[in-house]
């Protein structure tokens, strides 16, 4: 009897972590599908000019620099292969040494951090352009607004979130399908041994 009950309990345990499962899968493709979007804050200066007095104006104005803020919004969507394909090549140049982190951390982190945060903003950059990173010009202009104003743990949160969008697990899990299901798989002939 208590066989049966500790059998009914883990079917139950299964059950829900299946449930779980299912309901974080559905999740991830609503976020996938409708993408991340995500508010950069940011200030521009702009000089304006003040009449000094009221009959010459013209000749007689005064500069003053007025700081205006604004915001601009970005959205990452799922990118399609070819923007993946650009994305997989600034991933693969985010390297590290684990050896010489571990001796000396806190340089090894200035170091990487000189040496890839204008990378990491650049996956940010590419991801929010989508095909459009081609043109060159506007790949560096976005690069070089996202890696003057946002912040770090910002820049860290985005990079892993695209890579969440690029949807990697799933297109894995349709090679594993696809190659243990041909059906046209050559036979393997043992080779005889003399």
């Amino acid at each position: 009897m208590g066989f049966l009950i500790s059998n009914q309990m883990q079917q139950e345990d299964k059950l829900k972590d299946i449930e779980a499962i299912e309901a974080e899968k559905k999740e991830l493709r609503l976020l996938i599908g409708q993408g991340i979007s995500f508010t950069v804050e940011y200030h521009e200066d702009k000089v304006v000019r003040i009449p000094r007095y009221r009959y010459l104006q013209r000749l007689l104005t005064k500069k003053q620099v007025v700081r205006e803020e604004k915001q601009v919004e970005f959205i990452i969507k799922e990118p399609t292969a070819y923007t993946l394909d650009r994305l997989s090549l600034e991933y693969i140049e985010l390297a590290m040494d684990e050896e010489q982190i571990k001796g000396n951390p806190r340089q090894e982190a200035r170091k990487l951090f000189a040496k890839h945060n204008r990378r990491m903003a650049r996956i940010v950059a590419i991801a929010t352009l989508g095909n459009d990173w081609e043109n060159e010009k506007k790949l560096s202009e976005r690069t070089e607004f996202l890696s003057h104003w946002l912040k770090n743990s910002t820049l860290w949160e985005l990079v892993q979130a695209i890579d969440l969008t690029n949807n990697l697990a799933d297109f894995i899990n349709s090679m594993r399908l696809l190659s243990s299901a041909r059906t046209t798989i050559p036979n393997r002939i043992e080779s005889q041994q003399d």
